[in-house]
C-alpha cells in the first residue's frame, strides 16, 4: 500500500519548536528502484556523493563546541543553518534536520524511508520546508518537480552501477567517476612521472607503485583525499604488503603525503591529524560525542596517505554532512525524547554490537546471531544475546532527550594502524628519524616477537678474537635483515650478538625464522656460526626508546626469556604462538616435527609447555 503525505504526517509529525506558528511545505515522492534494499543503502547515506550527483551545490562545515554548522549559496542567496544530529536505522531509513539562521527557510527536515520489494526497493523522500516569506513558498513551488526529476534521474545511474558492478569499492568509484571526473594536468603527470622513476630507483616495487601512481592521477577526489591501502589492494588485486611499501616509497619521493590522525573512539572521526609520531598528544576530546579519550589506546590511531599536493591539488568538498556514511560502524542512531518507548524492527546482522546513549561511555555488550528474537535494553549491562534482526525496545526514563546508539564492535579492517608500519623494516629503513613523544605508549595489539642468539658467543669471541667474531656476529645481523625485509618483518633492535624482530603476522615470522635457521647451518659461508630462535604471540606497547621505536611488555621479555629452551640450530615456540592455525599448518607442510618440553620460569605458578622444532 502506498504510503500518503497525510499518512506520512500523521506518523511523522511537525512539533512546535520546529514551525514557531508558520505554515510548512510538505513534499513526498516514491520511488521504484531497480536493485535490493542492501545494495543501494550504501549510496543514500553517502548524502555528500549523492547530493553532488543531484548538482545541488558546495556546502561549508564548521565544527564549533561540538556542533555542526554549514553554509551554502544557491540561488546567489546565502543560506546558514546549524545542522540536527542525524538519525537512522541500517536498511530502513534515515533523517536529519536543520536550522536556519540565513536563506529561504527557518527550519528543513527530510527523511529517507526503504522497503524492500522482492528484487527491487520502494524508496520514499520527503523534505519538509518553514519558508521564511511567501516568494521563497513560490520558489519551492517551482523547484522542487525538478529536484524531484533529478532524483530519479540519479537512482537510474545507481541502479545501472549497481547491476555493471560486482563489490563496493568498484560501484563507489564509477558513481564517484560520474559525480566528479577527473581533468587530466600535463604538468602535473610529467612531475609524477618523474618521482615515480626516483622512488622505483630507491627500491620501490615497479608494479605496485605503478597501481598506486594510476590512481593517484586518475581517482576522484574523494578517493585521494585520504587513501586506503588495503582497499586499493583488493580492488587491484595487488599484494597488499607491496602496495604498502610502495606507498612509504611514494611518500619519501614526495609523491604522498603521511599523517598520523587520532580518532573518536565513539564516532571515528579524525580529532587530530599529526604529520610525525613525535606530534600525537596523548589525549585528544571529540566535542560531538562529549567524550575525552587517550590516543595511546589501539583503535584510536590511524595512518593516512594522501596525494601531495604538488602532484595533485585535492580541495575535499562537501555536498552534505552526510553522517552516516563517516559513521559506517553505527548501525542506528535515534534520538528517543523524554518518557518515550521505542521499539524497532532491526536489519542486524549476526556479529558484535554495543549499545550505549551519545556522550556516554558506559555501554551494554550485544551479540547477535543466536538467542531471543527480542530483548529490551538497559544500559549499561552485563550483555544481551539475540537473533539475526532482532527487535530491540528502549524505554528513556530521563527528563532530558537521549540519543541511542548501536554500534559494530569489530575493527575496519581497511584502516592501516601504526603497528602494521612499525613491525615493517623498508619503513625503519626510510623514516628511522620518527620518533614518539616521550612518554607515548601506543598499543600496537597482538604482535609476533622473534629473538636469534648466537650459540656459544662466548666461545666464538675467545677462539676467533674480537675482530674476526664480530665479522660474524655482523653477517648474522646482514642476514637477519635480509630474510625478515623480505618476510614484512622489522628488526626492532640489536643487543649484543642477538636481534629483537616483530612480525605483524604469525605465519610470515615462522617462514622467516625457519629460512634463517637454514642459512646458518655451520658452513664456511656464515662462519660456522649456529643460532637459537625464540618465538611469543601477545599484546605489546610501542615506546621511544633511544631515539628509536622500541617494543615493550610481557610478551617481549617472555620471547626472550624462552630462548633457554632452544639450542643450536632450534626454534622454541609458545604456546601461543604454536597455537596459530596458520603457523601448524606451515609447519606440518615443511615436515617439521615439535618436542613439547615444561618452561618452568620463576614467576609461573606452573610450568608451561613449549614447543621445540629441529631445522636439520
Amino acid at each position: 500500500m502506498q504510503l500518503t503525505l497525510s499518512q506520512f504526517l500523521i506518523r511523522y509529525p511537525w512539533r512546535g519548536d520546529e514551525t514557531q506558528g508558520r505554515k510548512p511545505a510538505d513534499f513526498l515522492w516514491r520511488f521504484e528502484v531497480a536493485a535490493p534494499v542492501a545494495d543501494l543503502w550504501p549510496f543514500l547515506i553517502d548524502t555528500s556523493t549523492f547530493n553532488r550527483l543531484l548538482g545541488l551545490p558546495v556546502m561549508k562545515y564548521e565544527e564549533r563546541a561540538g556542533r555542526l554548522f554549514g553554509s551554502s549559496v544557491n540561488a546567489g542567496i546565502l543560506s546558514e543553518w546549524q545542522e540536527v544530529p542525524w538519525e537512522w536505522e541500517y536498511h530502513k531509513g534515515l533523517n536529519n534536520a536543520r536550522i536556519y539562521s540565513r536563506g529561504f527557510a527557518t527550519y528543513v527536515r527530510s527523511r529517507y524511508l526503504l522497503e524492500d520489494a522482492a528484487d527491487k526497493t520502494v524508496f520514499y523522500v520527503y523534505f519538509g520546508w518553514v519558508p521564511k516569506s511567501w516568494w521563497a513558498r513560490l520558489l519551492l513551488k517551482v523547484a522542487m518537480p525538478r529536484l524531484q526529476k533529478d532524483y530519479e534521474n540519479a537512482l537510474e545511474k545507481i541502479a545501472v552501477i549497481i547491476k555493471t558492478r560486482k563489490d563496493f569499492e568498484a560501484r563507489q568509484r564509477a558513481l564517484l567517476e560520474i559525480a566528479a571526473p577527473v581533468n587530466a594536468d600535463e604538468t602535473s603527470a610529467a612531475r609524477l612521472k618523474l618521482l615515480t622513476e626516483r622512488a622505483i630507483g630507491e627500491g620501490a616495487p615497479a608494479a605496485a607503485l605503478g597501481t598506486l601512481t594510476n590512481f593517484v592521477s586518475k581517482a576522484p577526489e574523494d578517493m585521494v583525499s585520504r587513501i586506503r591501502i588495503r582497499s586499493l589492494a583488493r580492488e587491484n588485486g595487488v599484494n597488499e604488503g607491496e602496495l604498502i611499501t610502495a606507498a612509504l616509497y611514494a611518500t619519501r619521493a614526495g609523491i604522498l603525503t603521511l599523517s598520523w590522525d587520532v580518532t573518536c573512539p565513539h564516532c571515528r572521526g579524525v580529532r587530530k591529524s599529526a604529520e610525525s609520531l613525535g606530534d600525537i598528544p596523548r589525549e585528544e576530546r571529540c566535542d560531538a560525542c562529549d567524550i575525552s579519550f587517550s590516543s595511546e589506546e589501539i583503535g584510536n590511531l590511524e595512518v593516512v596517505f594522501h596525494v601531495n599536493p604538488e602532484i595533485r591539488p585535492v580541495e575535499k568538498k562537501f555536498y552534505c554532512a552526510a553522517e552516516p556514511a563517516t559513521k559506517r560502524h553505527i548501525r542506528i542512531q535515534r534520538r528517543i525524547l523524554p518518557n518515550e518507548s521505542v521499539t524497532l524492527d532491526t536489519d542486524l546482522e549476526a556479529g558484535e554490537y554495543r549499545a550505549r546513549l551519545m556522550a556516554a561511555k558506559q555501554y551494554l555488550p550485544l551479540s547477535v546471531g543466536s538467542g531471543e528474537s527480542s530483548a529490551a535494553l538497559e544500559i549499561p549491562g552485563k550483555g544481551v544475546a539475540v537473533a539475526a534482526r532482532p527487535r530491540l525496545a528502549y524505554t528513556n526514563a530521563s527528563a532530558q532527550d537521549v540519543i541511542l546508539v548501536i554500534e559494530r564492535r569489530d575493527e575496519d579492517n581497511d584502516v592501516l594502524r601504526p603497528a602494521d608500519l612499525f613491525s615493517r623494516q623498508v619503513f625503519r629503513d626510510l623514516y628511522g628519524a620518527q620518533s614518539l613523544a616521550e612518554g607515548l605508549k601506543i598499543e600496537l595489539g597482538i604482535q609476533n616477537i622473534l629473538f636469534t642468539d648466537i650459540v656459544g658467543s662466548t666461545d666464538l669471541y675467545r677462539k676467533s678474537g674480537d675482530g674476526e667474531a664480530f665479522q660474524q656476529v655482523r653477517k648474522h645481523f646482514q642476514k637477519t635483515y635480509e630474510v625478515v625485509r623480505a618476510h614484512n618483518g622489522a628488526v626492532v633492535k640489536t643487543i649484543g650478538d642477538a636481534a629483537m624482530v616483530a612480525f605483524a603476522d604469525a605465519p610470515q615470522c615462522i617462514r622467516a625464522a625457519v629460512a634463517i635457521q637454514r642459512a646458518f647451518n655451520g658452513s664456511e659461508d656464515t662462519g660456522g656460526v649456529l643460532l637459537r630462535i625464540s618465538i611469543h604471540r601477545g599484546p605489546c606497547l610501542a615506546v621511544n626508546l633511544n631515539s628509536g621505536i622500541d617494543y615493550f611488555g610481557n610478551t617481549v621479555n617472555f620471547a626472550a626469556k624462552l630462548q633457554q629452551m632452544a639450542g643450536a640450530r632450534e626454534i622454541a615456540l609458545s604456546s601461543d604462538f604454536a597455537g596459530d592455525e596458520h603457523v601448524r599448518e606451515f609447519m606440518t607442510a615443511e615436515h617439521l616435527a615439535a618436542e613439547k618440553r615444561a618452561f618452568a620460569p620463576k614467576w609461573a605458578e606452573a610450568p608451561l609447555e613449549v614447543y621445540v622444532t629441529k631445522i636439520g
